[in-house]
């Protein structure tokens, strides 16, 4: 291999010590605004670098100057030139270099859409001249001092937030709504530009050149953006730091004083400014910008305290190192070697970010599908769930495939298809053989008796926990002012007609008579109504049964028409209902032993056998309130406006009847029925549940 003519537009600069306390340089691509690090051995073969020359015989020429290169270092040094165009191209054979590599990369048209739809960057300024004209200012508001009071404001801001927590909350609450969130965006935009300001001015104290500030998109989500990227320049790593928590730090000190005037302000235009923004400032900071698991603040703060550049594609690397080590037993070399207790560190990084990933890009597949129109969020969601979650396992499987030769039996490998044997047997064994779906034990015959109106009672014929039988006598209840209402009203019949007769008799009179007749109608119809609630005053059983409730009273007490006066049971005509959903209807099988399992301790299972299934669904649990989600039952349900409680799905009414008599003192007992289903493994239930969500989903 012939060594290629390097750049001379290049600049090399003094870099940060690597982990292991080595010196390192910078090599600078102004042209492209790119620093690439360069270890003790590549800064050696720069410094006597000599274009045009065999590889061997370079090395040979270094080793005259006491330095010792390996020529598979040399060619992979070479090769991070070319790939970096950092050579200078002078021959045809250069050219068609840069053509073939200009080729390669691109891409199709397909895959070009779907990187720029899943993040682009548009820059907006070049603020570095306002950056320098107002750097004195903002150096100003850096003071110790002003720190200081802020911090004070704060303590008290978290004071009046602590004694006004109803009214803080109350009011996060009533703007959690449609307009709320267009004033949560305007705020979010102002405490962005703030914290991107943070970092642009404590960048420019460093003497670190700003070259652009924008806005950036994730899956079509903004925010904005300050190009660092001449922090690379500085050797302190606190510097660095610093630079990299500025954000954060700046958007916190704006939250504190937002928190102090949101305690000081009256209800206002100002108290609601500070409150957007101290609740922006605290909620965008502490879970999205210092979370280290997305390169936000969080990631570079955590890369810098830790003092390794390109944390995560060489956490990356070692974890599923780690990985291929632990579930297939490989010993291959470690990507790289670092202390073992900092490896181990950035491992367990690397697993949680792919788990926080999984769940991050999950939510957001699901977000883009019910914003977007079908068509598009159809189309975005699988774009999602395949280029985010499914392509890196499909990559590390094939990985795994090209790494075959390197499998010997290992303990890791017996245990790895241990384990996988186990899940296989979970997931496409068909264990399950049965189902407990909810059910209601409950008497075909029941009543509360309520006065037909407000009444006395004159005579109590009953007592608790007696039985009955059908029209025997229970109560006798007396109302005065309905029998002087019946008298009134009769007198009213009487009057009426007279005047009748009268219309009869007389010839002037007669034009009056249709009116008479219609309100004499009136009369009669309102006393045969008074005089059925007159009759029903002496209450009797309408049905023969036990009295499981007798309200307590005496003779001559008033009750209201709202007041229960008794309850009546027919302990012996009790009936069993459960009810299956529409997705395990297909599955029951009624050949299976049944069981009734009471929801309380002191009631004993009770076996049953299916005697009937509804042709159609429930749409209407009124008559079973008491296996609903109103009564903290199993069944979601919603009330209807119009009246009635609907299901959410689709239930069908299963009716059973009980092979023994148990005793029970309820007269309502919930519980679940143990129904027989044909076996069905969960992998089977999976591919329902997907192909039901596909057609459902697909039907425009």
């Amino acid at each position: 291999m012939i060594t290629p003519s390097i750049r001379q537009n290049l600049q090399l600069l003094p870099g940060t010590p690597a982990e292991d306390g080595s010196p390192s340089w910078l090599l600078y691509d102004n042209l492209r605004n790119k620093y690439f690090t360069l270890g003790i051995n590549a800064f050696r073969m720069l410094k006597h670098w000599i274009a045009g020359m065999d590889s061997k015989k370079f090395i040979e020429e270094i080793e005259k100057k006491g330095l010792i290169i390996e020529e598979d270092q040399l060619n992979d040094f070479i090769n991070f030139l070319k790939i970096n165009s950092l050579i200078s191209h002078t021959t045809s054979e250069d050219v068609q270099i840069l053509v073939n590599q200009h080729r390669s990369q691109q891409k199709h048209w397909f895959l070009k859409l779907i990187h720029n739809y899943l993040f682009f960057k548009i820059p907006l300024i070049k603020p570095d001249n306002f950056l320098d004209k107002t750097l004195n200012l903002a150096k100003f508001f850096s003071q110790k001092t002003i720190r200081g009071t802020i911090y004070i404001f704060g303590l008290f801001g978290f004071y009046f937030v602590i004694q006004q927590w109803d009214e803080f909350i109350s009011t996060f609450l009533y703007f959690f709504n449609w307009n709320g969130f267009l004033l949560y965006l305007l705020a979010l935009v102002g405490v962005k530009a703030i914290h991107e300001l943070g970092h642009a001015y404590t960048a420019k104290n460093y003497g670190c050149n700003v070259n652009s500030m924008g806005i950036a998109f994730l899956v079509f989500f903004p925010f904005l953006y300050t190009d660092n990227t001449n922090a690379w320049r500085l050797r302190d790593h606190k510097k660095r730091l610093t630079i990299n928590f500025a954000g954060i730090s700046t958007e916190l000190h704006l939250a504190l004083i937002a928190t102090f005037f949101w305690g000081i302000a009256e209800p206002g235009m100002i108290k609601s400014i500070a409150f957007f923004i101290a609740t922006t400032g605290w909620i965008s900071s502490l879970l999205i910008n210092i979370s280290p698991f997305m390169r936000f603040d969080g990631y570079y703060v955590f890369a810098d305290y830790l003092k390794i550049e390109n944390l995560q594609p060489r956490a990356f690397a070692l974890a599923k190192w780690k990985l291929r080590k632990w579930i297939l037993g490989f010993h291959l070399k470690a990507p790289e070697q670092i202390n073992i207790s900092k490896q181990n560190l950035i491992i367990l990084y690397a697993w949680s970010t792919w788990i926080y990933r999984f769940f991050l890009f999950l939510g957001i597949a699901f977000l883009v599908y019910h914003f977007a129109f079908k068509l598009l969020g159809i189309f975005l969601f699988v774009v999602e769930i395949f280029w985010f979650i499914a392509l890196p396992i499909l990559r590390e499987m094939r990985e795994w495939w090209r790494l075959r030769t390197h499998l010997a039996l290992s303990f890791q490998l017996l245990r790895s298809i241990s384990i996988l044997l186990i899940l296989s047997l979970i997931l496409f064994y068909p264990w399950k053989n049965f189902q407990n779906i909810p059910a209601i034990y409950q008497s075909e015959k029941f009543i509360e008796i309520y006065p037909p109106i407000n009444s006395q009672i004159l005579d109590i014929f009953i007592s608790e926990k007696q039985n009955v039988q059908k029209n025997q006598n229970l109560l006798k209840l007396d109302s005065p002012a309905l029998i002087s209402q019946i008298k009134i009203i009769s007198k009213e019949l009487e009057l009426i007609n007279i005047k009748i007769n009268n219309a009869l008799d007389l010839e002037n009179n007669r034009a009056d008579l249709l009116p008479l007749k219609s309100e004499k109608q009136k009369i009669e119809i309102n006393l045969q109504n008074l005089k059925k609630i007159k009759d029903s005053l002496l209450i009797k059983a309408p049905f023969s049964g036990e009295i499981t409730f007798l309200n307590e009273m005496n003779k001559n007490q008033w009750f209201n028409e709202d007041t229960p006066l008794l309850s009546l049971v027919n302990k012996n005509s009790f009936e069993l209902v459960a009810f299956l959903s529409e997705k395990e209807i297909s599955s029951l099988d009624r050949s299976q032993l049944t069981s009734f399992i009471p929801s309380t301790t002191d009631h004993y299972k009770i076996s049953a056998r299916i005697s009937d299934i509804s042709n159609s669904p429930v749409d209407n649990f009124e008559l079973y309130p008491m296996v609903t989600s109103l009564y903290d039952g199993p069944i979601a349900v919603r009330e209807n406006p119009s009246g009635g409680i609907q299901s959410e799905r689709a239930y069908y009414k299963v009716t059973l009847d009980i092979e023994q008599n148990p005793i029970l003192n309820e007269r309502k007992l919930t519980g679940v029925v143990n129904v027989g289903v044909k076996p069905y493994s969960f992998f089977n239930q999976f591919l329902d549940f997907t192909a039901a969500t596909l057609i459902r989903e697909l039907s425009f």
